[in-house]
């Protein structure tokens, strides 16, 4: 009886002291941009050229996924990045996340989607001509938890490439998990 009384008792103990341990662990935000897509324009691109940037996200279904994909238009989604004349180097880094620019949406990742930068010219006020533009295509992402500390689990990314057009030359299989940012080079 005796012994059976102090086993529970070291059981207890024991779930007290590992509770107590990760309860003290802050688990910080690590897998928050563990998906995000980094761009930075190159130190030739002059901070005026880039005061205003859109991003478009097109939905690109898989030809084979279940549930077939409706035939139709594209859809798309604009976001308009502007900085101020007076620090327009805002717009030098640029983020394209699970969750910014642009909301998700149908639980949907980033690498459902083809992506455009660019800039457009001041001068032309229709709109259409373009300074400088990007297209990132071909968005493969993998991961999966990891548990480092035994008391918080996080999600890790073991392949996060893209490929690259500037409009002449075209960059496949920019590893994003070896660089921190891939670059925008006109």
């Amino acid at each position: 009886m005796l012994r059976t009384s102090f086993s529970w008792l070291f059981l207890s103990l024991l779930a007290f002291a590992t509770a107590a341990c990760c309860g003290s662990v802050a688990c910080d935000n690590r897998e928050k941009n563990a998906d995000t897509l980094f761009f930075r324009f190159a130190p030739s691109v002059t901070d005026e050229a880039i005061e205003t940037v859109y991003i478009v996200r097109t939905y690109t279904p898989k030809p084979n996924a279940i549930p077939t994909p409706t035939p139709g238009p594209p859809v798309r989604d604009t976001a308009r990045l502007i900085s101020t004349a007076a620090d327009s180097s805002t717009n030098r880094n640029l983020a394209i996340g699970n969750n910014t620019p642009f909301v998700a949406t149908a639980n949907r990742k980033l690498n459902a989607y083809t992506y455009e930068i660019y800039t457009p010219n001041p001068a032309d006020t229709t709109g259409k001509t373009k300074v400088l533009r990007f297209d990132i295509t071909n968005v493969q992402l993998q991961g999966g938890f990891n548990d480092e500390d035994g008391c918080c689990t996080y999600y890790m990314n073991t392949l996060k490439t893209i490929d690259l057009y500037n409009g002449r030359t075209l960059q496949s299989g920019i590893d994003l998990n070896k660089i921190s940012y891939a670059p925008l080079v006109p």
